[in-house]
């Protein structure tokens, strides 16, 4: 038999369901009336995405709220040598192909998958990435090696996207996370590397080389007003060179 305490005890340790629904309700009660009118104005002016994002980051700069800093963290990138040892491990030559574009060219691994072949445009040493990330349209630049690479690969195919599996159907993001996955085991390394490690050493030797905080940002599509102003007054033509001249000098 349990005794009273023990039972008492017992009790306050359950947690009363309505209770929390209550207190939840609670909570956002006072946000309600709010919402129902921001919802009644934005239909009434017929806002888009773009307008009502504006709207409150003014709101927020002119009430001074402040954002706060998410934490960041340090990412451990594979040395020169292990990133050697890796590529040493991938024994089929289109595999191999594909990580030297990430790693060429900064591309998001599902804008790789989803790149159309009418979309290069190798005699200008670029490519035009359709709806990135955030639907967003821009231009990778590719260096005069991945360039070569690349017309010898697509001599006499007959491809709609620029990487296709033996059905002629292109490769999928998870499919090409798990052949990076076997190769990394192949290789034995242990730091982590996946398609996006390759971006992420893309943009370091971007940095490491001396290509500006804003231009990467640019090529890389995350785009803010700094970048817009970049791609208005001076373009991806005012420093492809310099990126191509970068992208080969190793």
């Amino acid at each position: 038999m349990k005794t009273a305490l023990e039972m008492k005890s017992e009790e306050n340790n359950v947690v009363n369901l309505d209770d929390f629904v209550l207190q939840k309700q609670e909570a956002k009660f006072p946000l309600q009336p709010i919402i129902r009118f921001l919802v009644r104005e934005v239909n009434k002016q017929k806002l888009n995405y773009h307008q009502l994002k504006y709207i409150f980051k003014t709101v927020r700069a002119k009430c001074n709220i402040d954002v706060g800093n998410k934490a960041k963290r340090l990412i451990e990138l594979p040395s020169e040598e292990e990133l050697a040892i890796f590529f040493g491990a991938i024994k089929n030559p289109i595999h191999r192909l594909i990580f030297d574009t990430l790693i060429g060219t900064g591309l998001r691994v599902s804008e790789l998958c989803s790149l159309e072949i009418k979309r290069l445009d190798l005699s200008n040493n670029q490519f035009f990435v359709h709806e990135g990330k955030g639907k967003k349209d821009r231009i990778a630049i590719v260096g005069n090696k991945l360039k070569e690479k690349l017309e010898l690969y697509l001599q006499g195919r007959q491809n709609r996207y620029l990487f296709e599996s033996t059905r002629h159907t292109r490769f999928t993001t998870r499919r090409v996370e798990q052949i990076c996955k076997k190769y990394k085991k192949l290789s034995g390394i242990d730091k982590n590397l996946t398609p996006h490690t390759l971006r992420h050493i893309w943009n370091t030797k971007l940095a490491t080389l001396g290509l500006d905080k804003e231009k990467r940002a640019l090529l890389a599509g995350h785009e803010n007003d700094k970048t817009q102003e970049i791609y208005t007054h001076l373009g991806i033509g005012g420093f492809k060179s310099d990126v191509i001249k970068i992208m080969d000098s190793q």
